[in-house]
């Protein structure tokens, strides 16, 4: 689902928040999540969220996978692997496996990233500022 070039297929999809939409309070879906509009609030998903660019956050996020080309202002739990693309910007605290940062993405926060990092609320000894 990561990968450059795959397509995603409508039927992978459960819920899309739409370039002029704007949801407010808290959020939470069983399947992937993708994100043209804003958020402001909390958003769960127990599966993936993928942040489009000219999309807005401003919420903690928990997801599996979470992949970032707009703006995210709140921290990320996730348990897997973050993506940013070169146009994502994140001010927050971001604790996952794997992170991936293509060349002009920004992260302004406390990364956590790798096999000791915790999804469960720990206090996080390995946190690293950037």
């Amino acid at each position: 689902m990561f990968e450059k070039d795959a397509k995603m297929k409508p039927e992978d999809t459960e819920t899309i928040i739409g370039a002029g939409v704007k949801v407010e309070g808290t959020f939470v879906a069983a399947g992937d999540v993708v994100v043209k509009g804003q958020i402001i609030g909390s958003v769960e998903t127990e599966s993936d969220l993928i942040l489009k660019q000219g999309g807005l956050i401003e919420a903690d996020i928990k997801a599996q996978n979470i992949s970032v080309a707009g703006v995210v202002k709140g921290n990320l739990e996730v348990s897997n692997k973050i993506e940013m693309a070169s146009t994502a910007n994140v001010a927050g605290d971001i604790n996952c496996q794997i992170l991936s940062m293509e060349e002009g993405a920004t992260l302004s926060g406390r990364c956590s990233v790798g096999k000791g990092s915790s999804t469960s609320g720990h206090k996080r000894e390995k946190a690293e500022e950037i």
